[in-house]
């Protein structure tokens, strides 16, 4: 018996006592009597309430639990951690990759701006060739933890996709949250993966965009269903595509999103960045407009449009930002890309997508004319695609994809991708 139930047992000897010699002591105030017998009661409740909080806990009776015989999807959480107060969820997948390819770049993913001229050396060697590899695997972070600042948030996100042989690890996200703050790295605030249209390739097609920024950026909304970002972005180039490189300034980018009461989406967004080399500067600018429609609750489109001069790290497959003239002067490369597709879900395991991607660069500048012998640099580019995507189950996605495209360099040459695509993949 501990020290609280003895004390209890000791109070109530001594009250016990007071009320039995309480007719020898008749000249005791009888309201002080009635009192005593009050804290009787009450200190006998409180031993019985404590002896029950004291009581073992009995096993809860097992429940017999019987396994499907075809499993559909789990209703597993995903995995939680905790740790100096921090609420940590892991995701990501594994997942295999495999192209045929019947004509184009010798590479494993989608290099249309690249894939050999017709009638050169290089197209007569070609061959066709299978490509395979689990590159594209992904392993993410998200965190969150509570402040007396608000709600701290962060991300950290991997995988295999880097380097110009996309085979090297690489930190696709990695920033912290506070409040409409973000600072670290993501998507740019200038692109809307959101509005590309599905595909296998993890490289996307024409028009696609993927770049990730180091920024700061603050974000807020001007309704219920209108939204902005603005942010600073780092523009230097990870390749050495613009020569004479010496930028200093980052880009200012923005943006304005909007939802309508059926589902669909639209999305603004500009950018502006300085351009300079040792002996001459220009700006960079671009607009992008983009969007999904519900044409119905199976079916969607996606559209997403970009207007750039003067920089091509933003869109993939566009020709370098500039090139430096006989008189050292920058001469900007300005293009247009469009993608669209539309996505029907056939029922609640298949859906497949049929997409079209171009890039037109302008031909009647200086750029195109200085540029009008450099087969790496290209007039126009186009490429169209269909798909299936199947999820026999919750955390599987099995896909295959037919692509075909073309190349244009601006002296009028041409090349051609002919392609089969397939993955599978294991969400977690």
């Amino acid at each position: 018996m501990d020290k609280f139930i003895l004390t209890v047992q000791k109070s109530l000897l001594a009250l016990s006592v007071i009320t039995v010699m309480s007719p020898v002591y008749a000249a005791t105030d009888q309201a002080e009597i009635a009192q005593l017998r009050q804290e009787v009661q009450e200190l006998r409740a409180m031993l019985q309430q404590y002896v029950q909080q004291k009581a073992p806990v009995q096993p809860a009776t097992p429940v017999a639990v019987t396994a499907s015989p075809q499993v559909t999807e789990t209703t597993a959480p995903k995995l939680n951690l905790s740790k100096g107060g921090a609420e940590v969820n892991l995701y990501g997948y594994i997942r295999a990759d495999a192209s045929y390819q019947a004509k184009g770049a010798s590479t494993m993913y989608n290099n249309i701006s690249g894939v050999p001229l017709e009638h050169t050396a290089e197209e007569a060697q070609q061959k066709d060739r299978l490509h395979s590899t689990v590159n594209v695997t992904r392993l993410g972070l998200n965190f969150k933890t509570p402040s007396v600042a608000g709600e701290v948030g962060g991300k950290l996100e991997m995988d295999f996709f880097g380097g110009a042989t996309r085979d090297q690890f690489r930190i696709r996200h990695a920033y912290i949250t506070l409040d409409q703050w973000l600072i670290g790295q993501t998507w740019s605030t200038f692109i809307a993966p959101e509005y590309y249209p599905e595909t296998v390739d993890a490289g996307t097609f024409v028009g696609g965009a993927l770049q990730r920024s180091p920024m700061l950026r603050y974000s807020d909304e001007l309704s219920a269903n209108t939204s902005f970002a603005v942010a600073i972005e780092d523009p230097k180039y990870i390749a050495t595509s613009d020569p004479d490189n010496e930028m200093r300034m980052p880009a200012l980018v923005g943006r304005l999103n909007h939802k309508f009461d059926n589902g669909s989406l639209l999305s603004g967004r500009t950018f502006m960045a300085e351009k300079k080399t040792s002996t001459d500067k220009e700006w960079a600018w671009g607009v992008g407009l983009g969007g999904k429609y519900q044409l119905s609750p199976q079916t969607f489109l996606k559209a997403d449009y970009y207007h750039v001069k003067g920089d091509g790290r933003f869109l993939l497959w566009a020709n370098n930002s500039y090139v430096i003239d006989d008189q050292n002067n920058i001469q900007s490369n300005e293009f247009d890309t469009i993608s669209a597709g539309i996505t029907h879900q056939f029922n609640s395991q298949l859906r497949s997508t049929l997409g079209y991607g171009y890039m037109k660069a302008k031909d009647d500048n200086r750029f195109a004319e200085i540029q009008k012998s450099n087969l790496t640099q290209n007039k126009e580019l186009w490429q169209g695609w269909i798909n299936a995507m199947y999820n026999p189950y919750k955390p599987i996605t099995l896909g295959v994809e037919y692509v075909y495209g073309e190349r244009e360099t601006f002296d009028g040459r041409n090349g051609i991708d002919n392609r089969v695509n397939m993955m599978a993949s294991y969400d977690f």
